[in-house]
Protein backbone atom coordinates (compact mmCIF):
# COMPACT_ATOMS: atom_id res chain seq x y z
CA UNK A 1 0.00 0.00 0.00
CA UNK A 2 2.75 2.56 0.65
CA UNK A 3 4.16 1.64 -3.21
CA UNK A 4 0.28 3.12 -4.29
CA UNK A 5 0.58 5.64 -1.96
CA UNK A 6 3.99 7.16 -2.96
CA UNK A 7 2.88 6.74 -6.66
CA UNK A 8 0.19 8.80 -6.60
CA UNK A 9 1.48 11.26 -4.79
CA UNK A 10 4.38 11.84 -6.66
CA UNK A 11 1.63 12.30 -9.90
CA UNK A 12 -0.58 14.01 -8.06
CA UNK A 13 2.81 16.23 -6.61
CA UNK A 14 4.09 16.19 -10.31
CA UNK A 15 0.40 17.51 -11.61
CA UNK A 16 0.11 20.77 -9.24
CA UNK A 17 3.80 21.74 -9.89
CA UNK A 18 2.51 21.76 -13.65
CA UNK A 19 -0.84 23.33 -12.48
CA UNK A 20 1.11 26.27 -10.42
CA UNK A 21 2.99 27.32 -13.63
CA UNK A 22 0.03 27.94 -15.22
CA UNK A 23 -0.59 24.91 -17.34
CA UNK A 24 -2.94 22.87 -16.10
CA UNK A 25 -6.71 23.82 -14.86
CA UNK A 26 -8.15 22.34 -12.06
CA UNK A 27 -10.02 19.79 -13.84
CA UNK A 28 -6.92 18.51 -16.07
CA UNK A 29 -5.37 18.28 -12.09
CA UNK A 30 -8.59 16.41 -10.94
CA UNK A 31 -8.74 14.12 -13.81
CA UNK A 32 -5.19 13.17 -13.57
CA UNK A 33 -5.26 12.27 -9.76
CA UNK A 34 -8.23 10.04 -10.70
CA UNK A 35 -6.12 8.20 -13.32
CA UNK A 36 -3.33 7.84 -10.64
CA UNK A 37 -6.10 6.32 -8.84
CA UNK A 38 -7.07 3.79 -11.00
CA UNK A 39 -3.75 2.76 -11.90
CA UNK A 40 -3.11 2.60 -8.74
CA UNK A 41 -5.83 0.02 -7.73
CA UNK A 42 -5.18 -1.81 -11.06
CA UNK A 43 -1.58 -2.85 -9.87
CA UNK A 44 -2.92 -3.92 -6.61
CA UNK A 45 -5.47 -5.84 -8.47
CA UNK A 46 -2.88 -7.79 -10.72
CA UNK A 47 -0.68 -8.42 -7.33
CA UNK A 48 -3.80 -10.22 -5.87
CA UNK A 49 -4.41 -12.18 -8.84
CA UNK A 50 -0.89 -13.38 -9.21
CA UNK A 51 -0.78 -14.41 -5.31
CA UNK A 52 -3.82 -16.40 -6.26
CA UNK A 53 -1.12 -19.65 -7.94
CA UNK A 54 1.37 -19.66 -5.11
CA UNK A 55 -1.50 -19.62 -2.36
CA UNK A 56 -3.89 -21.97 -4.01
CA UNK A 57 -5.27 -24.60 -1.45
CA UNK A 58 -5.04 -27.15 -3.38
CA UNK A 59 -1.51 -27.55 -2.66
CA UNK A 60 -2.11 -27.69 1.11
CA UNK A 61 -4.61 -30.23 0.62
CA UNK A 62 -2.41 -32.72 -0.95
CA UNK A 63 0.20 -31.34 1.62
CA UNK A 64 -2.23 -31.63 4.64
CA UNK A 65 -3.01 -35.57 3.52
CA UNK A 66 0.32 -36.76 3.20
CA UNK A 67 1.24 -35.18 6.77
CA UNK A 68 -1.54 -36.29 8.76
CA UNK A 69 -2.64 -39.52 6.95
CA UNK A 70 0.36 -40.76 5.60
CA UNK A 71 2.91 -39.40 8.59
CA UNK A 72 5.29 -38.10 5.81
CA UNK A 73 6.42 -34.61 3.92
CA UNK A 74 6.06 -34.17 1.02
CA UNK A 75 9.56 -33.99 -1.44
CA UNK A 76 8.42 -29.97 -2.53
CA UNK A 77 6.49 -28.88 0.66
CA UNK A 78 8.66 -26.56 1.88
CA UNK A 79 8.93 -24.72 -1.46
CA UNK A 80 5.81 -24.32 -1.61
CA UNK A 81 5.07 -23.23 2.06
CA UNK A 82 8.12 -20.70 1.52
CA UNK A 83 6.78 -19.06 -1.58
CA UNK A 84 3.06 -18.54 0.40
CA UNK A 85 4.69 -17.74 2.66
CA UNK A 86 6.86 -14.76 0.63
CA UNK A 87 4.03 -14.00 -1.25
CA UNK A 88 1.91 -13.26 1.80
CA UNK A 89 5.34 -10.70 2.70
CA UNK A 90 5.48 -9.06 -0.84
CA UNK A 91 1.94 -8.42 -1.91
CA UNK A 92 0.00 -4.46 -0.84
CA UNK A 93 -2.66 -6.10 0.91
CA UNK A 94 -5.63 -4.00 1.09
CA UNK A 95 -6.32 -3.17 4.72
CA UNK A 96 -9.41 -5.62 4.92
CA UNK A 97 -7.26 -8.33 4.41
CA UNK A 98 -4.97 -7.41 6.81
CA UNK A 99 -5.69 -9.86 9.80
CA UNK A 100 -6.35 -12.82 6.95
CA UNK A 101 -2.67 -12.17 5.98
CA UNK A 102 -1.64 -12.23 9.77
CA UNK A 103 -3.36 -15.63 10.49
CA UNK A 104 -2.61 -17.39 7.51
CA UNK A 105 1.13 -16.23 7.80
CA UNK A 106 1.28 -17.47 11.40
CA UNK A 107 0.60 -20.88 10.68
CA UNK A 108 2.57 -20.77 7.56
CA UNK A 109 5.37 -20.18 9.51
CA UNK A 110 4.60 -22.91 12.13
CA UNK A 111 4.71 -25.15 9.32
CA UNK A 112 7.75 -23.47 8.04
CA UNK A 113 9.57 -24.18 11.15
CA UNK A 114 8.12 -28.25 11.17
CA UNK A 115 9.24 -28.20 7.44
CA UNK A 116 12.50 -26.88 7.86
CA UNK A 117 13.26 -29.71 10.95
CA UNK A 118 11.88 -32.42 8.94
CA UNK A 119 9.42 -32.85 11.34
CA UNK A 120 6.09 -34.59 9.98
CA UNK A 121 4.61 -35.17 13.34
CA UNK A 122 5.42 -31.53 14.22
CA UNK A 123 3.85 -30.27 10.74
CA UNK A 124 0.08 -32.01 11.63
CA UNK A 125 -1.58 -28.85 13.16
CA UNK A 126 0.42 -26.32 11.71
CA UNK A 127 -0.72 -28.69 8.39
CA UNK A 128 -4.31 -28.98 8.88
CA UNK A 129 -4.62 -25.11 9.58
CA UNK A 130 -2.44 -23.78 6.41
CA UNK A 131 -4.81 -26.12 4.80
CA UNK A 132 -8.27 -24.59 6.19
CA UNK A 133 -6.44 -20.96 6.30
CA UNK A 134 -5.87 -21.19 2.78
CA UNK A 135 -9.34 -22.03 2.03
CA UNK A 136 -10.60 -18.91 3.99
CA UNK A 137 -7.67 -16.57 2.67
CA UNK A 138 -9.08 -17.71 -0.82
CA UNK A 139 -12.83 -16.73 0.14
CA UNK A 140 -11.55 -13.23 1.77
CA UNK A 141 -9.27 -12.60 -0.96
CA UNK A 142 -12.56 -13.60 -3.76
CA UNK A 143 -14.99 -11.26 -1.89
CA UNK A 144 -12.23 -8.29 -1.62
CA UNK A 145 -12.37 -8.81 -5.35
CA UNK A 146 -15.60 -8.98 -6.57
CA UNK A 147 -16.20 -5.61 -4.37
CA UNK A 148 -18.36 -7.02 -1.18
CA UNK A 149 -17.05 -6.63 2.65
CA UNK A 150 -14.36 -8.99 3.87
CA UNK A 151 -15.69 -11.07 6.69
CA UNK A 152 -13.46 -11.61 9.50
CA UNK A 153 -10.76 -14.38 9.83
CA UNK A 154 -11.98 -17.44 11.57
CA UNK A 155 -11.61 -18.72 14.80
CA UNK A 156 -9.09 -21.62 15.05
CA UNK A 157 -11.27 -23.59 17.87
CA UNK A 158 -12.71 -26.50 16.22
CA UNK A 159 -11.50 -24.98 11.84
CA UNK A 160 -11.09 -27.92 9.78
CA UNK A 161 -10.48 -28.21 6.24
CA UNK A 162 -13.06 -29.44 3.97
CA UNK A 163 -13.16 -32.30 2.62
CA UNK A 164 -11.54 -32.53 -1.08
CA UNK A 165 -13.27 -35.89 -2.95
CA UNK A 166 -10.31 -36.62 -5.62
CA UNK A 167 -12.54 -36.31 -8.74
CA UNK A 168 -13.17 -32.55 -7.70
CA UNK A 169 -11.81 -31.58 -11.73
CA UNK A 170 -8.14 -30.73 -10.57
CA UNK A 171 -7.18 -34.82 -10.62
CA UNK A 172 -4.12 -34.36 -8.77
CA UNK A 173 -2.93 -31.86 -10.80
CA UNK A 174 -1.39 -28.89 -8.47
CA UNK A 175 2.25 -29.08 -10.01
CA UNK A 176 3.68 -30.40 -6.66
CA UNK A 177 6.19 -33.67 -6.59
CA UNK A 178 4.37 -35.46 -3.91
CA UNK A 179 7.66 -38.33 -4.01
CA UNK A 180 4.94 -41.27 -4.09
CA UNK A 181 5.86 -42.23 -7.36
CA UNK A 182 9.46 -43.28 -7.85
CA UNK A 183 9.33 -45.05 -10.24
CA UNK A 184 9.51 -43.58 -13.63
CA UNK A 185 6.38 -45.66 -14.82
CA UNK A 186 2.51 -44.89 -15.12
Amino acid sequence: MRNRAVLGALIAAAWALFAACGGVSQEDLAEARAEAARAAEAGQRAQLLAALEPLDPLRYHHLDAMIRNDGMLPTDALIWATRARETLRWVSWPSELSAHVAQYGEWLDALLVALRAGDAEAAVEPSRLAHALAHTFEAALETWLNGQAVPPPPQLAGLEPPSHDDHDGHGGHDGMDHGDDQSGGG
